[in-house]
């Protein structure tokens, strides 16, 4: 079967053969093996670049146990516009990692594929600003994954929240406190105007800076592990 993919990573495997880690547009995020494409010459090799769009076959893999194989690889978009650019370059890998280890194999989820291909298209524009479009993606994906905390209403006295009472996200809790309770001692991460305005869906703030954001702890809980693309960014100035 023919879909299309973003090419997430590729590990060695045998002599000449790649295991190519992707998110299809009608399976999900699978594993399948490109082979030759480590021998001089290989056309596939080409186009099975990470982060690259493509459109490939599928053959085999009808056991559980049989790994598909992916045959006639064609970049539909390559993004140069992020390849070009360190900043955009860590911003992209932050969501490859997500995917990786915030996504189940097998499960297609149409959103997530919107939501991929659109965000890959923006942040390879060339007036784009990969600070800003990485807290507005990191809002998004967490809604799409599920994974977006109640903001309206304090998770440990449940009144009301807005922009003057607002506190700290409470991982325990799995959502926000407001300023009396986490000065009572419920604890937290204090959160910035801006990461309260992106957790309410709320676009029109953002940075062009990449300081540490609330938005980065939530997924490395979630994940339960260190994202290395934020420890690059940490470094880009």
């Amino acid at each position: 079967m023919t879909t299309k993919a973003i090419i997430l990573k590729k590990q060695n495997t045998n002599e000449y053969d790649q295991l190519v880690d992707c998110y299809t547009e009608d399976f999900g995020k699978i594993t399948a093996i490109a082979k030759s494409i480590l021998k001089p010459g290989s056309i596939q090799a080409l186009h099975l670049d990470t982060f690259n769009l493509v459109e490939f076959e599928l053959v085999g893999g009808s056991a559980s146990w049989r790994m598909p194989i992916i045959t006639g690889a064609q970049t539909a978009n390559s993004y140069v516009g992020i390849k070009s650019s360190t900043a955009k370059t860590a911003v992209a890998y932050f969501f490859i990692e997500a995917i990786d280890k915030m996504v189940f194999e097998n499960d297609k989820d149409d959103k997530l594929w919107c939501f991929l291909i659109t965000f890959f298209s923006e942040l390879n524009k060339n007036d784009a600003s990969p600070g800003i479009l990485l807290r507005q993606g990191q809002s998004r994906l967490l809604d799409i994954l599920g994974y977006l905390p109640e903001v309206n209403s304090c998770k440990s006295c449940n009144d009301k929240i807005d922009t003057e009472t607002f506190g700290a996200f409470n991982h325990a809790l799995g959502g926000i406190v407001c300023k009396r309770c986490f000065l009572d001692g419920q604890g937290g991460i204090l959160i910035s105007q801006e990461d309260f305005s992106l957790l309410n869906l709320n676009y029109n703030n953002g940075t062009k800076d990449y300081r540490r954001s609330v938005l980065d702890g939530m997924f490395e809980y979630v994940s339960g592990g260190k994202f290395s693309s934020l420890e690059l960014m940490s470094v880009i100035k």
